[in-house]
């Protein structure tokens, strides 16, 4: 049953429902980790935290998610194939925060899980390019973003803060365009992360886990492949790359420094761009206010590209470029002791 809401008032009571589900399911979640031991455990090296913190706070967002767009949605092959995809990757995650799945078993889930969401008709689609190359786009931006999220959540409110931004970022994109799956998906997620927040800023009482942070990634990639970047401007899809310019700049700059150190891509270390901002002088507080306000600055201006003619748009993407270009040679200076 679709409750029959005015368009203008589904997304904003999407928005609202998800917001309450999270505030009401995510101590309860807490509580049931702290009872059955599933919890991050301090290893005096990669965390420092002072006693165990439990997870499963993103079986509580994407439960949050889910009641909300059973209200207010049609459920057609896209959004059934997009959730299903999903809920595959929450049990990848479930699984891996409760025991430990090696790198190639979670990427062999990974793709399975991309694969069923492309089977319901949700991939990249670029006209120039054959059909064989946006299907290997498609899997990589999917496993890209759902591992760059993965990646960014190594400190308290991080990888929900980014998300936040980015997933509003994303709703304008709908908006503009029309798109009222789209937007009644991205205002769920995002009052189902600000209402986790709530337990999850520094000192955080809960954890998203590999649940959360795998499923934030996953749902935010294939959600930002329907949008329409290129009505105005040809190289509109640069704004994609803008509105999730914090995951995709961790994981590049994770690979580099890791590459040049001969490790691999998969091994745990400091490197993460949030340590280093931690070991120069930031607190946990002020290092994600800064990824935040550094992920707002670039989607504002990836949004702002959009609607600009082609080639102003080329300068404004590139200045979102050569900004974290600059961060990133900054940030290599900073002493981690490795």
């Amino acid at each position: 049953m679709i409750l029959s809401v005015p368009s203008i008032l589904a997304p904003a009571s999407a928005f609202l429902l998800s917001l309450l589900l999270a505030l009401y399911l995510t101590p309860i979640f807490r509580d049931a980790a702290r009872r059955f031991g599933i919890v991050d455990a301090p290893d005096g090296r990669l965390k420092t935290q002072k006693d165990p913190v439990p997870y499963l706070g993103g079986v509580a967002v994407f439960a949050a998610v889910l009641f909300p767009l059973s209200l207010f949605l049609q459920f057609s092959d896209k959004v059934s194939g997009l959730l299903l995809a999903c809920a595959i990757i929450v049990l990848l995650g479930l699984i891996d925060d409760i025991g430990r799945l090696s790198p190639r078993v979670k990427l062999l889930v990974q793709v399975a899980a991309v694969f069923l969401m492309m089977k319901s008709g949700i991939r990249i689609r670029i006209e120039a390019f054959p059909p064989l190359l946006c299907v290997a786009l498609t899997f990589l931006w999917m496993i890209v973003m759902t591992n760059g999220f993965n990646l960014i959540d190594v400190m308290d409110g991080l990888a929900a803060g980014v998300a936040t931004v980015s997933a509003l970022a994303l709703a304008v994109v709908f908006a503009l365009q029309g798109n009222r799956m789209g937007l009644i998906l991205c205002l769920s997620l995002v009052g189902a992360l600000i209402g986790f927040l709530r337990y999850n800023r520094p000192p955080a009482q809960i954890y998203l886990g590999d649940t959360g942070s795998l499923l934030i990634g996953f749902l935010l990639g294939g959600l930002a492949i329907e949008g329409d970047y290129t009505a105005r401007n040809p190289y509109g899809w640069f704004t994609a790359l803008a509105v999730f310019s914090v995951p995709l700049f961790e994981i590049v700059f994770l690979s580099w420094l890791r590459f040049r150190r001969g490790a691999s891509i998969f091994s745990g270390s400091r490197d993460h761009f949030s340590l280093r901002l931690r070991r120069w002088k930031l607190t946990r507080g002020q290092t994600v206010t800064a990824s935040c306000g550094a992920a707002a600055i670039a989607a504002v201006a990836g949004l702002l590209g959009m609607g600009l003619a082609p080639l102003p748009s080329l300068f404004a993407y590139g200045s979102i470029g050569l900004l974290f270009l600059v961060i990133a040679l900054w940030l290599k200076t900073i002493d981690m002791g490795l």
